[in-house]
């Protein structure tokens, strides 16, 4: 029973990235992407409690579906390299170790899929741009968590969050910016590959 458990959410997975990257016989909107991405990874959760390394693989298989981690990293970095005339070869690398960082990071807030529901609130969608609004519920509390989203394909691509008002990718480039106000771009870089290394270490 159990093995069967396994192959049907593997399946499910298998399935989420598919509609993800277009494969479908329609191509997603950006509303179905973001439900079923969610779905998918609370079935994960529920099956795999504690989450251990198989289940954070499934987790993976799906967010690495729907998230365009560098792109998220990209536009929290660009203008500060720009702005602090960051060598174009320096800048890449470092966005190359936030957008990994990003990556592990989002392991690690998993946690907001044990919300009790989700409500999809509203989808919007203005050319290059999509944005998707929820409501997740969580014992006596309720949070907003925003959706945005550009084309990648034939399909979308999860390119920032908006938790209650805090936007990630804003809220890491105002704190790149006050960390080069007196420290240099290596540091930074290394700070972010310390930080990955702890979370690959943390059991």
């Amino acid at each position: 029973m159990a093995r069967l458990r396994s192959i049907s959410l593997s399946a499910l997975v298998f399935s989420i990235a598919a509609v993800a990257a277009g494969q479908g016989a329609e191509i997603p909107t950006p509303m179905e992407i973001v439900r079923d991405s969610n779905e998918a990874i609370t079935a994960i959760l529920n099956e795999y409690d504690p989450l251990g390394s198989e289940g954070e693989e499934l987790v993976y298989e799906v967010m690495d579906g729907v998230t365009d981690f560098q792109t998220m990293s990209a536009a929290a970095i660009d203008e500060v390299c720009v702005d602090h005339e960051i060598p174009v070869d320096k800048c890449g690398e470092w966005k190359t170790v936030f957008g990994d960082l990003l990556r592990i990071r989002s392991i690690k807030g998993v946690g907001r899929y044990r919300a009790d529901r989700f409500d999809y609130l509203n989808e919007e969608i203005d050319g290059e741009r999509a944005v998707v609004n929820t409501l997740a519920y969580y014992d006596d509390d309720e949070f907003t968590i925003d959706y945005e989203l550009e084309p990648h394909g034939d399909s979308w691509r999860i390119v920032n969050y908006v938790i209650d008002d805090v936007d990630t990718v804003r809220s890491y480039h105002r704190r790149f910016i006050r960390l080069l106000n007196d420290r240099t771009v290596d540091y930074v870089i290394e700070r972010l590959r310390v930080r990955i290394q702890e979370f690959r270490e943390d059991a």
